[in-house]
């Protein structure tokens, strides 16, 4: 634990705590949290305090209805900003909830739970009243805890999982960030999650290298290892997807080649543009996956690369015509888009080509539908029916196993 120079004391019936509680953290800066009934006591803690009062600078924040929760918790506001008028770093403040109403104490833990302080409570072995009452004088015992935002900030870590599991990663990143921040023993942690966070994002956009090096950074095994469940659960299923991304990684290193991995990565990302509810952004994934098969197929069945083709590589059948109609003269390359690239794959004998021939109507169909839409040609949104079409289309080519496609882990 860090120097403590700022203290937030709410205040009850008798100096005795107040009085330990200071003396024990030693601060700079106190502000006292009082009733109109308590004041006297922040007075009587000064005098008692004697030459120890002498470094120390005061403050009081006055409550007129101790009884009033609403209230106590503007006032515990207002304490909460003489804290942050003095400049003082989140790990440097203490609030001692011992004294005051339940209401006051309520109130000042929670407008001081989201700041990141530390949290102090004085107990003791012996209490009057047959041991329910105060803590006897000269029994006080202080116990300090971390902020309770490190095991709690419940609705942040739903809220993080809400933007994760809805592909909203940046957003994701931004509220882990913010956790990490008021943390106090938990930063790393939330700060490892932000990382992972970023790393879905970066593949998310295709960016496999950028992704792969902020798994590294996040220390996944060590998450895998956390006491908190649900942090060791995300973490063991980004584990399980980390060899597949190396395989991305791997396949797009080895130039531009249209891998196995790529078509598959392709897929699940139009899966989940398609379940974002981005319909046209999804069936525009879908169609350039179309044309990534046949390149795939191309390349790795019969070494042809689409964007230069040799002569001699073509079918007699076709040779004259592409030559004619595909040849770039600016470079002097053979060069096939889509519909040629599977026409290639027919006379080859290869089944995705014969595929791609029988349903050739049905894609044309589909093909119209993506060109209207905005992000293509026309000014018409795409609907759920068009992708869902091209989709058993797509499947329907047998030349993926779209079973084997990696899934985003849910973080729950």
């Amino acid at each position: 634990m860090t120097t403590i120079k700022a203290m937030l004391i709410s205040v009850g019936g008798t100096p005795e705590p107040l009085l330990k509680s200071i003396e024990h953290h030693q601060p700079e800066f106190v502000c006292f949290f009082a009733s109109q009934g308590t004041n006297h006591i922040s007075v009587k803690v000064c005098d008692l305090l004697g030459d120890t009062a002498g470094g120390i600078r005061f403050a009081t924040e006055l409550v007129d209805n101790e009884n009033d929760l609403l209230e106590c918790h503007q006032k515990a506001e207002n304490a909460v900003k003489r804290i942050h008028a003095g400049g003082y770093a989140k790990d440097q403040v203490v609030v001692d909830y011992t004294g005051g109403t339940k209401n006051m104490s309520v109130a000042l833990a929670l407008a001081a739970i989201e700041q990141g302080y530390f949290f102090s409570y004085v107990g003791g072995s012996r209490r009057n009243k047959g041991g329910v009452g105060i803590v006897e004088s000269g029994h006080e015992k202080i116990h300090t805890h971390v902020n309770p935002w490190d095991f709690m900030a419940v609705r942040e870590k739903r809220q993080a999982a809400q933007f994760f599991n809805s592909c909203q990663f940046k957003a994701c990143r931004d509220v882990l960030n913010g956790l990490a921040e008021n943390a106090s023993t938990r930063k790393n942690v939330f700060r490892k999650l932000a990382l992972i966070a970023d790393a879905f994002h970066c593949w998310d956009l295709f960016r496999h290298v950028d992704a792969q090096e902020l798994f590294k950074k996040s220390r996944l095994q060590e998450l895998a290892e956390d006491h908190e469940e649900w942090i060791a659960r995300f973490a063991g299923a980004c584990l399980v997807l980390q060899p597949v991304l190396e395989k991305i990684v791997t396949s797009s290193e080895r130039g531009k080649i249209p891998s196995p991995e790529l078509v598959l990565d392709l897929f699940a990302n139009a899966e989940r543009r398609f379940a974002e509810g981005k319909v046209d952004d999804a069936v525009l994934r879908l169609y350039r996956l179309v044309e990534m098969l046949a390149q795939q197929r191309l390349r790795v069945g019969y070494s042809i690369n689409v964007s230069d083709v040799r002569p001699e590589q073509l079918p007699e059948t076709l040779r004259e015509e592409y030559l004619a109609k595909h040849k770039n003269e600016r470079h002097g390359l053979i060069q096939l888009p889509q519909t040629p690239a599977f026409r290639l794959l027919q006379e080859l004998g290869d089944p995705l080509g014969k595929a791609f021939t029988t349903g050739a109507g049905r894609f044309l169909d589909l093909q119209k539908a993506r060109n209207d839409s905005y992000l293509a040609h026309g000014f018409q949104s795409a609907k759920e029916t068009t992708y869902e079409k091209l989709r058993e289309f797509v499947v329907g080519l047998g030349a993926m196993v779209t079973d084997a496609a990696p899934r985003f882990p849910r973080m729950a």
